[in-house]
């Protein structure tokens, strides 16, 4: 018997190249769940406001339990202290009904993914551009700290 959840991983597995793109498109759903969220506020629909916020902080834990402590130093510390910040952000916006406080939220995601992204970009040159013996796939000499 397969479980639907075993079906949904391997199918999301096999699409997902490495830990470095998950990391980006999980910072761009998180975003568009903060948009969500803030159209929800907007139209008065505490429902839609409420369930993107969620799904924005479940994703945004999830990031913050995954940063490598062991290997990041102070650079993941600094990321986690952030992460802590969003949610803290996120719950004020979400008790206040402050769609300011979820548009700095949404800006500073925006910037983070937009740092990541940049940073795959410049890995992924950097290992097309690299013939030596020593090269290895991007999943394993990238910037893993958050993923």
């Amino acid at each position: 018997m397969t479980y639907a959840g075993y079906s949904a991983y391997n199918r999301i597995a096999t699409t997902i190249d490495s830990k470095e793109i998950m990391l980006v498109k999980l910072l761009e759903g998180t975003v568009r769940f903060i948009q969500a969220a803030r159209r929800g506020l907007e139209a008065g629909d505490p429902k839609a406001k409420g369930e993107n916020i969620s799904k924005a902080i479940a994703i945004i834990i999830e990031l913050d339990c995954a940063l490598d402590r062991d290997m990041g130093g102070s650079i993941v510390n600094n990321l986690s202290d952030l992460y802590q910040y969003i949610l803290d952000r996120l719950t004020v916006g979400n008790l206040r009904n402050d769609n300011q406080v979820l548009g700095e939220v949404e800006s500073l995601l925006v910037t983070i993914h937009e740092g990541f992204a940049e940073a795959l970009k410049q890995v992924s040159l950097a290992a097309v551009s690299d013939h030596s013996p020593s090269y290895q796939p991007i999943s394993r000499r990238g910037f893993s700290i958050a993923a």
